[in-house]
């Protein structure tokens, strides 16, 4: 896997989507049902929480549109 720094790389495309949603979730609804929608999708305890509790930490979106 793709590291950049000291950051892992997004797992897959799949994973992104449900954080990205989740993120539009926390926006209009709050965070519990962006926390209880990314339980739902799969996406890991740890990633949730980091993403929902710690914005100054989001991932941009990756800058390429085909991986290498």
């Amino acid at each position: 896997m793709a590291e950049r720094g000291n950051r892992r790389a997004r797992a897959d495309d799949f994973t992104a989507a449900r954080v990205d949603e989740a993120l539009r979730i926390a926006n209009t609804d709050g965070v519990h049902p962006a926390l209880e929608y990314m339980q739902l999708a799969g996406v890991p305890r740890q990633t949730a929480l980091r993403v929902l509790c710690s914005p100054q930490l989001h991932r941009r979106r990756e800058r390429r549109s085909q991986p290498r």
